[in-house]
């Protein structure tokens, strides 16, 4: 059986929409911003993990998610296992703390417009929804490096892989864990 990581393809399906509003050389980072370093680089940004909840499919996990049929006569079935809400948080950073709420805001502005942003290179979800789930604060920081920080809600899927000869839904059999 093969999985996906719901979570990487949340930070996947941001970098892409962070280079969307502010361009491809936009420097995106998803660790511990260390100041020193991120000095070098900006402005920039900075993806990271806040907390999240989890739900389990009951009656989604034995229905498909999608099927997709293999070159070998084989279909590759996913069945959705959990549902997650994450909230993330997003920082931008630049040298004066306008710049860093320019740039806060934009994505923002993107974000709440679309609601749905593609997943990059991910067969089984095309989009991701996401919400903005508070204001930011205003810019904080030191001389030349100034940050705004906005948490975000995104939801996301654990797709279980599975590869059968043959598709047929009977075959499905719910579990309970």
């Amino acid at each position: 059986m093969i999985t996906r990581d719901p979570l990487l393809c949340a930070y996947r399906a941001i970098g892409e929409a962070i280079y969307h509003v502010h361009g491809q050389n936009f420097e995106i980072r998803n660790d511990t911003p260390n100041p020193i370093e991120f000095k070098k680089v900006l402005p920039a940004a900075n993806i990271s993990y806040v907390s999240g909840t989890s739900e389990k499919a009951l009656m989604r996990e034995y229905e498909p998610h999608g099927v997709i049929k293999n070159p070998d006569g084989t279909f590759t079935v996913g069945t959705e296992s959990t549902r997650f809400d994450y909230l993330i948080q997003v920082s931008f950073f630049a040298n004066k703390p306008g710049t860093a709420q320019r740039l806060s805001t934009a994505f923002m502005a993107y974000i709440e417009v679309e609601n749905e942003i593609p997943v990059p290179g991910d067969k089984w979800e095309q989009t991701m929804e996401i919400f903005l789930a508070a204001p930011p604060p205003p810019p904080r920081g030191e001389p030349d490096l100034y940050q705004v920080d906005t948490t975000y809600q995104c939801t996301g899927k654990l797709i279980t892989e599975q590869v059968v000869s043959a598709v047929d839904i009977s075959k499905f059999k719910p579990k309970v864990s």
